[in-house]
C-alpha cells in the first residue's frame, strides 16, 4: 500500500501545481469541486470495503444464513461436493485482489483530496 500511496500522491501533488500555475482561477473551481467529490467517493468505498474485510459483518451474515436455511430448503443436489464448490485457490486469489483493489481505492481517494486541496491553496491565493 506504500507504495500505491506515494506515487499517487506525488502524482496528484504534481499534476495540481501544473495545473494551479497554467490555468485560471475560475477556471480552477470545476477541476475542485468534482475531484474531491470523487476522491470521497473512493474513500468511502474503500474504507467500506476495510470495515467488510475486517468481518465486522460476519455476525450478521451468519444469522441470515441461518433465517435463509430455516425459511428455505435447499435442493438435495445443492449439498452434494461438486456442486458446493468451495475452492482454496479462488478464494485466496479472491482475497489477494480485493486487498489490492482497497488500497487502491483509498490511495486514489486521498490523491485526488489532496489535489482539490492544493487547487484551492491556488484559488485563493
Amino acid at each position: 500500500m506504500n507504495n500505491w500511496f506515494a506515487i499517487i500522491l506525488v502524482l496528484a501533488i504534481t499534476c495540481s501545481l501544473v495545473l494551479g500555475v497554467t490555468s485560471e482561477t475560475l477556471a480552477l473551481l470545476p477541476y475542485i469541486n468534482q475531484s474531491f467529490l470523487f476522491g470521497l467517493i473512493l474513500l468511502m468505498v474503500g474504507c467500506a470495503a476495510v470495515v467488510t474485510r475486517s468481518g465486522f459483518f460476519t455476525v450478521f451474515m451468519r444469522g441470515f444464513k441461518q433465517l435463509k436455511g430455516f425459511f428455505f430448503r435447499k435442493p438435495r443436489m445443492m449439498e452434494n461436493d461438486l456442486v458446493q464448490g468451495d475452492d482454496p485457490v479462488f478464494a485466496q486469489k479472491k482475497q489477494s485482489v480485493i486487498k489490492v483493489a482497497t488500497s487502491l481505492f483509498l490511495a486514489s481517494g486521498t490523491g485526488l483530496i489532496v489535489f482539490s486541496l492544493v487547487l484551492t491553496c491556488f484559488y485563493y491565493l
